[in-house]
C-alpha cells in the first residue's frame, strides 16, 4: 500500500456476509488504485468478519466496534482515514471498475467542487439490474456531463446518493462528520451543510448499483426516513436565514411525532394491497427481468389481495407496452 493513500474507501459493514464479497471485489477491481480500504465492522454477529479477514490485500485496514449505527461507523472511519478524498462504498452493493476512477479525474480537474457523486441504477437481490430505474432520473442532468447541486434539488428527494460520493476529507472533518442526531437522512444533512460554503456535483455517468433487500438501513429506518429529511432542509434554511441551525446553537433534536397506524380499510384474507411491493419493487424485478422475484411478487400479492382489483391492475399493468397504458388514459378521461 501506498504510504499515503490519495483515496480513503470506508466499507461499514453490519450482518452484510450474504453480499460483502462482491461488494470487496468490486473495491478492489476497481482501475484506480491508489487507496485504502477500510472496513470497519458495526458489531456484525455473522460471518461478516471472517469474510473481511480472508483478503490479504495490502490496502485493505479491518476495524471491529460495537454496534452504534452506520454515521457513528463512518465518522469512526474518518478519523482513521489517510486519504484526500472519502469514498463511502455499501456492503450490499457493487460498483463498475471505472467508478471511482472517473471520479477522481473529475474533482481534480475540477477544483471548485468538493464532491461528486454519480447516478445509481437499482438491482434486485440476486444482483440482476433494472438499467432503466436510475436516480436520479436521466431528465436531471438535462444532457449535460454533469449538474451542479442546489440546494432546491433536494425537494422531493436527494439528488445525491451516499454510496456515490467522492467528497474532500478536509472539508468533511471541518464540518464535524455526520451528525449522529439524525437517525437516518444523515447524509442529506451533511450535503446541505456541505452546500453552505463548497460546491458539489453529480456526474452523468452510472456506475453504481444500489442493492434492493429487507436488510438495507434505508428500509429499516423508512418510518422516519420523511422526518428526518424534511428536517435537513429545514435545518439547511434556518442557516441561511440566520447561520445558524438548532444543533449548532446546542438545542436539542427535534423528536419525530409518533405516528399513528394507518387502518387498513380491509384486513381480511384477499383484500390486502401489498403497496410495499407493487407500488416500486415490482417494476424493478421487471425491468431486470429477475424471474425468481417476480415470481415471489405475484405469489405474495396474491396472497394477500386476490380479491382486489386494485392487485390484479398492479400485477398486470406493468406487463403491457407503455402506448396500450396511454390509450387507456386517454379513453378514460374522455368517457368522464
Amino acid at each position: 500500500m501506498s504510504p499515503s493513500p490519495f483515496i480513503s474507501i470506508i466499507l461499514p459493514v453490519f450482518n452484510a456476509e450474504k453480499y460483502l464479497k462482491p461488494a470487496i471485489d468490486a473495491i478492489l477491481n476497481q482501475n484506480y488504485s491508489n487507496y485504502e480500504l477500510l472496513i470497519i465492522n458495526d458489531g456484525s454477529t455473522d460471518g461478516s468478519e471472517q469474510i473481511a479477514n480472508s483478503y490479504s490485500d495490502q490496502r485493505i485496514r479491518y476495524f471491529y466496534k460495537n454496534n452504534e449505527g452506520v454515521a457513528k461507523a463512518l465518522n469512526y472511519g474518518l478519523r482513521l482515514a489517510e486519504g484526500k478524498y472519502i469514498w463511502r462504498h455499501d456492503a450490499d452493493d457493487i460498483s463498475l471498475p471505472d467508478q471511482l476512477e472517473k471520479q477522481v479525474y473529475f474533482l481534480e480537474s475540477h477544483s471548485m467542487y468538493a464532491l461528486a457523486a454519480t447516478q445509481i441504477a437499482f438491482m434486485t437481490d440476486r444482483g440482476k439490474i433494472a438499467y432503466d430505474f436510475r436516480q436520479p432520473k436521466n431528465e436531471y442532468f438535462q444532457n449535460k456531463e454533469f449538474i451542479e447541486v442546489r440546494k432546491e434539488h433536494f425537494n422531493p428527494y436527494s439528488p445525491i446518493t451516499h454510496a456515490t460520493v467522492l467528497m474532500s476529507r478536509d472539508v468533511v472533518l471541518n464540518l464535524g462528520g455526520y451528525r449522529t442526531e439524525f437517525k437516518t437522512s444523515e447524509d442529506t444533512d451533511l450535503w446541505l451543510r456541505l452546500l453552505d460554503n463548497h460546491k458539489a456535483a453529480v456526474l452523468n455517468k452510472c456506475g453504481y448499483f444500489v442493492r434492493l433487500n429487507k436488510t438495507s438501513a434505508t428500509r429499516r429506518y423508512r418510518s422516519g426516513t420523511d422526518f428526518y429529511r424534511t428536517l435537513a432542509i429545514n435545518f439547511a434554511d434556518q442557516r441561511l436565514k440566520t447561520g445558524t441551525d438548532p444543533l449548532m446553537r446546542g438545542e436539542p433534536m427535534p423528536a419525530p411525532k409518533v405516528q399513528p397506524t394507518p387502518k387498513e380499510t380491509d384486513q381480511t384474507p384477499g383484500r390486502v394491497y401489498r403497496s410495499d411491493l407493487l407500488n416500486f419493487v415490482y417494476k424493478v424485478y421487471l425491468n431486470a427481468a429477475d424471474l425468481a422475484e417476480i415470481r415471489k411478487v405475484w405469489y405474495l400479492a396474491l396472497r394477500d389481495g386476490w380479491k382486489l382489483s386494485s392487485t390484479w391492475r398492479g400485477l398486470i399493468f406493468p406487463l403491457l407496452p407503455g402506448s396500450f397504458i396511454k390509450a387507456g388514459v386517454k379513453i378514460k378521461a374522455l368517457l368522464r
